[in-house]
């Protein structure tokens, strides 16, 4: 059961975070930010798998929700500016102020585009980073183009063009996943709450922030906190993953830092496979030194950080 606190920031006004477990006293707090079209809500189904119980025993999860994102959000005040994406990691690290134990970092999509730039300006205060879907380089001519025009749609509400465009941003063709049966189920979830309990003009905002984000995978050299990257080999933005890993490597300190995991068959990493995901981010955070007492996964169900989860599986044959 989750309790909702309010946090006030200067970067992004009033942010409504979900907290599961309690803040004071925990010994490892894992901070997570959404992705478009989402809010808190789309960490339910993970936090609550079998396969986190061991990770949940030992944290808080903190679960920020972006401006006007929550559920049954009222409009954004007219002379709101919504934040660009380095303001949106500002008000992350404002959040983060007062905690006091080890902090690990994760997020989905442009939500994890926002913890990569928490990241790189207030390192201190992470222990780790897990980014799934992470996109590094600036929006291109063409997606600026369709991001504009579903913002303008959805100013005028939700509508089946902006509703496509979120879904295939989230899950990518998922039909042709191994689990397409299951993201299915969890698709017409997100339709639902995208048309009865999401606020599309504040969608609309955070939309205009990640078109107009600019470019991290440059500024990778300042990275001092282990990272550990995640895509699906079928999702929509596999290559953009491929692409900020290779980039990172150039440019990073130390390359033992960064890890990279690929599951195959699978387009969204957090509704199609959270097992796998569980056990992934449990090697990490032990590797980053939280999770003392937590048993060790399974080797044969996910891969050892700096490989991914194909060559694991080939090895294992």
């Amino acid at each position: 059961m989750a309790t909702r606190v309010q946090f006030t920031t200067k970067s992004a006004g009033t942010l409504n975070c979900d907290v599961v477990g309690t803040l004071d006293g925990a010994s490892t707090v894992v901070v997570t930010v959404h992705d478009l079209g989402c809010n808190s809500t789309s960490w339910t189904h993970f936090v609550q798998h079998s396969s986190t119980a061991e990770i949940t025993k030992r944290v808080a999860w903190l679960h920020i929700n972006l401006p006007g994102q929550e559920e049954n959000a009222e409009n954004l005040p007219q002379d709101f500016k919504y934040p660009s994406m380095d303001e949106l990691a500002e008000a992350v690290a404002e959040v983060c102020e007062g905690i006091h134990c080890p902090v690990i970092g994760l997020g989905e999509g442009a939500g994890a585009n926002i913890l990569a730039r928490w990241a790189l300006s207030a390192p201190k205060q992470l222990h780790g980073i897990v980014l799934i879907h992470c996109t590094s380089t600036t929006a291109g001519y063409l997606e600026s183009l369709k991001d504009k025009a579903i913002n303008w749609k959805l100013m005028g509400g939700m509508n089946p063009t902006a509703e496509n465009y979120l879904i295939m941003h989230r899950f990518g063709d998922f039909t042709h996943a191994n689990n397409a049966e299951q993201v299915k189920a969890v698709v017409e979830e997100f339709h639902q709450q995208l048309n009865n309990k999401m606020n599309s003009a504040n969608i609309s905002g955070y939309i205009n922030s990640f078109v107009h984000r600019t470019n991290i995978a440059e500024k990778m050299a300042a990275l001092s906190v282990p990272l550990l990257l995640i895509t699906g080999a079928k999702a929509n933005h596999n290559h953009t993953v491929h692409t900020f890993y290779n980039a990172t490597l150039k440019l990073v300190p130390d390359r033992k830092k960064v890890e990279f995991i690929e599951i195959p068959d699978i387009a969204n990493v957090v509704e199609g496979a959270p097992e796998k995901l569980a056990e992934s981010m449990q090697f990490f955070m032990q590797g980053c030194g939280v999770l003392g007492g937590a048993p060790m996964p399974h080797l044969s169900q996910v891969s050892k950080p700096g490989t991914t989860m194909t060559a694991m599986d080939k090895s294992d044959m």
